[in-house]
């Protein structure tokens, strides 16, 4: 590690000369030996970079960032099971918008609650959910005063 100092050092002066060639004499000859050493100096020091870094504790840093997450399983079930209510209640919705039935749909401990707008698609809602909803528990109940 030592050698690569030393010629990270070297580089470092001779890049110094160099430049100070440049800014004192710019109508010079040199300028791809310049380049050149400028070049080197930065392969040196670039080398010498990676060759220090802890790359050990780097990854150790970024280790627990990407091993635990900050949101626990029971949250993530939680959301998951609200995600699947809010589709399988977009789907009711569809189906009975389908058909001409304006309902509101809400889900219940024992399945889903579905308020009918106009108490008259009753038998019609009845029918389309026994064959749209296969085993989930649904309860069809007449909404307002409509008729």
């Amino acid at each position: 590690m030592a050698a690569v100092r030393s010629a990270a050092f070297g580089c470092c002066v001779l890049s110094t000369v160099a430049g100070l060639v440049r800014i004192f004499w710019p109508e010079n000859g040199f300028k791809p030996v310049i380049n050149a050493v400028l070049a080197l100096y930065i392969i040196t020091a670039a080398v010498q970079i990676i060759r220090v870094a802890d790359w050990a504790g780097i990854a150790a840093e970024l280790a627990p960032a990407s091993d635990s997450s900050s949101v626990s399983d029971s949250e993530v079930g939680a959301y998951r099971r609200t995600l699947t209510d809010e589709a399988a209640a977009q789907a009711l919705r569809d189906v009975l918008a389908a058909s001409g039935i304006e309902a509101a749909i809400a889900r219940t401990d024992t399945g889903w609650q579905v308020t009918l707008v106009h108490a008259a698609d009753g038998q019609k809602a009845e029918a389309l959910l026994a064959a749209n909803c296969g085993t989930i528990p649904y309860e069809i109940t007449a909404g307002g005063t409509a008729p």
